[in-house]
């Protein structure tokens, strides 16, 4: 276990785990992780703000303390306040099938598979973990059934499979 990882343990303790396929653990330093996840006011927003405000519709109200565990190894990061994104990247044709981009049922996997993807060093590079992760809290949180989550799954590992940065 990663200094780092022994260090966020003890905010970690008792919190919300989610459990996934390969022995997959996620901790998150909050019971109810999707409680800090927020929607941006348009309110009094100029042009271009709320043009920006609409490309990425959300935000992290609190730091977001995340831990994981896969294959032997623990990884953690901090998904800071303010952090925003754009929801899932599901495109046009898929929608009836899986699901629009902002539906709120992806809000914490797009969150956390986001930022994974901004910053791939905090999981070493592992293209299938980001993706294992995205999907396991789309099961949690987002009580997608078996046959959508395979769909998302392969979809997103083989988008993934084209983006640079990736082992």
């Amino acid at each position: 276990m990663s200094k780092k990882f022994f260090n966020f343990k003890s905010k970690l303790d008792n919190s919300c785990v989610v459990t996934g396929r390969n022995d997959l653990l996620i901790r998150f330093n909050e019971q109810i992780p999707e409680d800090l996840l927020l929607d941006k006011s348009l309110v009094g927003l100029t042009n271009g703000e709320l043009k920006e405000a609409l490309k990425k519709p959300f935000y992290l109200s609190k730091d977001l303390l995340i831990g994981i565990e896969f294959e032997g190894e623990s990884y953690s990061f901090i998904i800071p306040e303010g952090y925003d994104w754009n929801g899932a990247n599901v495109p046009f044709f898929a929608w009836l099938t899986i699901g629009q981009q902002k539906e709120p049922r992806f809000k914490l996997a797009s969150c956390v598979h986001d930022y994974l993807c901004e910053h791939k060093e905090v999981i070493n590079y592992n293209r299938y973990l980001s993706t294992l992760i995205f999907e396991t809290l789309c099961e949690y949180f987002g009580r997608f059934n078996a046959v959508k989550r395979w769909a998302m799954f392969h979809s997103v590992d083989n988008f993934q499979k084209l983006q640079k940065g990736w082992k």
